[in-house]
């Protein structure tokens, strides 16, 4: 029998993806103890603010999370990655300062504009305040990604992305205090200065032309990269800001609830791009074309099989989940969660091979598909949030634009690599998706009224996961190719 040993990379990944399920479950009950704490109307505004932070994180970072990786990545000597390390801060620094005094002056304006209304203008400042924090764990998290230390930058996402934030919200939901809610969580991730203080003192300096060489790549690559981050952000911004002038304050909060699937969703497949961008940098360095040719296919099929199941079964229990999750003062964001849905394949397609493009693709191509999605989104959402759809044309907007994403981002692969869709077994996954619907649906049919909450989550859980291990086991029985090649590195590392 082969020994089950991981492969650095698959190791990696393995590692990545269980703080990424810390991560989601800490940000499931962040927002349970926010919504219910803070009631709806607060939590629009709260959702409101963290989607602003978003959108201005593009700014003040300019791609970093993704140039620095990259040049830390083949950087071949200590002497470069210390350029690129003392260049990254002094990039983010300086715009975030700029930044935060451009909305401290203008911010009774601002506020007004975002929130409707002035009284939120503490938590506009301390909006403004997490942004900073933001830029310097970015740049921690994407040095330790690039030096490809990942277990050090897994420690600190779950320490201040999934620890602080559950602490702060169960301790302070209930005291109504938003603002300073923000605050803490935005104070919290200025921790990560002090692991970047240790990595200055330790560096020897010998001039400052190797700062102004790194200064120049990382500014060449990222800032037209820096566009793509900013049209993410309001893609899935635009609709949280709408929603005020097409209902109420709730309504963001709704939009947000609704998105938290991508979120949680997404959090799931990151894992891969984060350990994957590096590493494709290195393989495409090398030239081998073919392996990254066939990988790209397996990966397409993977997110084609894991995501049209995920997009069923979410679809037949979300009505129970937000229940369970929220209460039923949230119930009305069932729908918006339904028509989300739609688009979660495209974008799960999105959050993977966004890296493998950006790892074999100086041009930005990344940014170029976003702001095509972004200015869909913005048209459609305007459109048909003035038909009386409100909310729900605001959704509408939104899936579309993330359809047009998912699939431009497909597309360039796919034409690039000259990658056919055969042999992705289409009907019999279709088929089996089927099956396990009706599974879903007669279980709950049947079943459902003898739970209350808590044993219902239990028995979701229980019936879901019975589900997709029979899934993964039909899938390994047809040789699925993706799993098979996973299956390979798992029981050999060396491959």
């Amino acid at each position: 029998m082969p020994k089950f040993k991981l492969s650095p990379f698959l190791k990696d990944i393995v590692l990545t993806t269980v703080t990424s399920i810390v991560v989601i479950i800490s940000m499931i009950f962040v927002t349970r103890f926010l919504a219910k704490g803070l009631g709806p109307d607060v939590f629009g505004a709260y959702s409101l603010a963290r989607r602003i932070v978003s959108f201005i994180m593009p700014f003040s970072t300019i791609a970093m999370g993704v140039s620095l990786a990259r040049y830390i990545a083949i950087s071949v000597d200590d002497k470069q990655r210390n350029g690129y390390l003392v260049s990254s801060i002094f990039i983010v620094f300086s715009i975030s300062f700029v930044l935060l005094l451009v909305g401290y002056l203008g911010g009774k304006s601002l506020t007004i504009l975002i929130f409707h209304d002035p009284k939120y203008l503490i938590l506009f400042y301390s909006s403004l305040f997490m942004v900073i924090g933001f830029g310097f764990y970015t740049i921690l998290y994407s040095y330790y990604r690039g030096i490809q230390r990942m277990d050090m930058a897994n420690l600190w996402q779950i320490v201040l992305i999934a620890m602080f934030p559950l602490i702060i919200s169960y301790a302070f939901a209930q005291k109504g205090n938003v603002a300073l809610i923000v605050f803490l969580m935005g104070l919290s991730t200025y921790l990560s200065i002090f692991p970047l203080i240790v990595f200055l003192r330790k560096i020897k300096w010998k001039g400052l032309d190797q700062i102004k060489l790194s200064f120049k790549d990382l500014l060449k690559y990222g800032v037209p990269r820096t566009p793509g981050g900013i049209a993410l952000a309001g893609l899935l911004t635009i609709g949280p800001f709408l929603a005020p002038y097409f209902g109420t304050m709730r309504d963001a909060g709704y939009l947000v609830v609704g998105q938290s699937v991508f979120r949680i969703m997404g959090s799931s497949v990151v894992a891969f791009g984060m350990v994957a961008l590096p590493k494709v940098s290195q393989i495409f360095s090398e030239g081998k074309k073919d392996f990254l040719r066939n990988r790209i296919k397996d990966i397409l099929a993977m997110i084609i099989h894991i995501g049209l199941f995920a997009i069923i079964q979410i679809f037949i229990w979300s009505n129970e989940i937000v229940l369970i999750w929220l209460g039923k003062e949230y119930l009305e964001a069932v729908p918006i969660i339904k028509i989300f849905l739609i688009s979660l394949c495209p974008y799960l397609g999105y959050m993977i091979l966004r890296s493998i493009i950006d790892a074999v693709e100086e041009r930005a191509i990344n940014t170029l598909n976003l702001f095509i999605s972004f200015g869909i989104t913005v048209i459609l959402s305007l459109v048909l949030g003035n038909t009386g759809l409100g909310v729900l044309g605001l959704a509408l907007g939104i899936t579309i634009g993330l359809l047009n994403l998912g699939v431009s981002t497909t597309y360039f692969l796919v034409k690039r690599y000259k990658i056919t869709l055969e042999n992705m077994k289409l009907l019999w996954i279709l088929f089996m998706n089927c099956i396990f619907a009706g599974i879903a649906i007669l279980t709950k049919h049947y079943l459902i009224e003898y739970f209350d909450n808590v044993s219902l989550l239990i028995f979701i859980f229980f019936i879901e996961s019975s589900l997709f291990i029979s899934y993964m086991w039909l899938l390994h029985k047809k040789d699925t190719q993706w799993v098979m090649e996973l299956k390979k590195r798992a029981f050999s590392p060396g491959v």
